[in-house]
């Protein structure tokens, strides 16, 4: 072979191998496998907080997730413990994706090597989990364990996305959410708020003490209670008095209720007022102990 063919050979390579090159940068890295670096949500050692909050009713403890959203554990009375992940901001799409304990690096013992798939929701509350795995999760933290998170990324499914709960600062809040949970009420809740009746005296509209307490507990539970959406305020009377008395009677009754569950921090807009004097009676009797169940308002809350 000649020395020129030579050249001519090894032009015609180089040329060959720049033009696969071009071609190689040219296809979209989702094609040709490239892998991005994870997208990292959690607390750093020094910022970490969780938060205990409780009431008669209720037991939360709430973490922040920098950038990402604010984690709680909740339970309500009457009620099993629950965990949700509120976010910053909406989640677009439903994504599959998995929940497991990891060590944090100080931490010796090895993590729970359990994996449980879970399905992340669109909207603002893209993480929640009912008794079993809010339980698993908690315990995990208690052991000093960070509860990790994981889906790939809504916009490029390359990338991998964690959100985890740091364990710093988990402790002395634990306790006090386990001595709030100590003190729910093994009844009641919903079920036993569901139908709340409040009686009156004779031509009485206002509310004494014993009725304020009742409704203040009430009150309590309903702001504990997110799934709570509406409340029917419903005002009756006896048959003592013309019935058009009664009827304004009723109605003023209906809303004292009103009035004094908006001063404990019940929405107006989640609340509706009825009310139907003699019309509606209890206990349709002329008896002492009829008259007396027939005074009343009637609380009616819905999921």
């Amino acid at each position: 072979m000649m020395l020129s063919d030579c050249r001519q050979n090894i032009s015609l390579f180089t040329t060959l191998i720049k033009r696969l090159l071009v071609v190689a940068m040219l296809i979209p890295a989702s094609l040709n496998g490239a892998a991005l670096e994870d997208q990292l949500y959690m607390a750093g050692i020094h910022e970490s907080v969780w938060v205990f909050s409780g009431s008669g009713y209720s037991c939360e403890l709430k973490h922040e997730i920098p950038q990402f959203g604010e984690a709680r554990f909740r339970r309500i009375a009457g009620e099993n413990l629950h965990f949700f992940i509120d976010s910053f901001q909406p989640v677009p799409e439903s994504v599959a994706g998995f929940v497991r304990e990891l060590s944090p690096a100080w931490e010796h013992t090895p993590p729970d090597t359990m994996q449980q798939s879970i399905l992340i929701q669109t909207g603002m509350r893209p993480m929640a989990l009912k008794r079993k795995q809010a339980g698993w999760l908690l315990t995990s933290l208690t052991k000093g364990q960070i509860g990790s998170f994981s889906f790939a990324d809504w916009d490029d499914n390359r990338r991998q996305v964690r959100v985890q709960l740091s364990p710093v600062n988990f402790q002395k809040p634990y306790r006090e959410f386990k001595r709030c949970l100590r003190q729910l009420p093994a009844s009641g809740g919903f079920a036993g708020l569901q139908h709340s009746t409040v009686h009156f005296a004779l031509d009485v509209d206002s509310l004494d003490s014993k009725e304020e307490q009742q409704l203040a507990q009430l009150a309590a539970y309903v702001v504990a209670d997110e799934k709570i959406k509406r409340i029917t305020i419903e005002g009756h009377a006896d048959d003592q008095g013309s019935t058009s008395y009664n009827k304004r009677l009723s109605a003023r009754r209906a809303a004292g209720v009103y009035k004094y569950l908006s001063g404990k921090g019940i929405k107006g807009g989640m609340m509706s007022q009825r009310h139907y004097g003699e019309s509606r009676p209890k206990i349709a009797k002329r008896t002492e102990r009829a008259r007396a169940a027939n005074r009343r308002v009637e609380i009616k809350l819905q999921r």
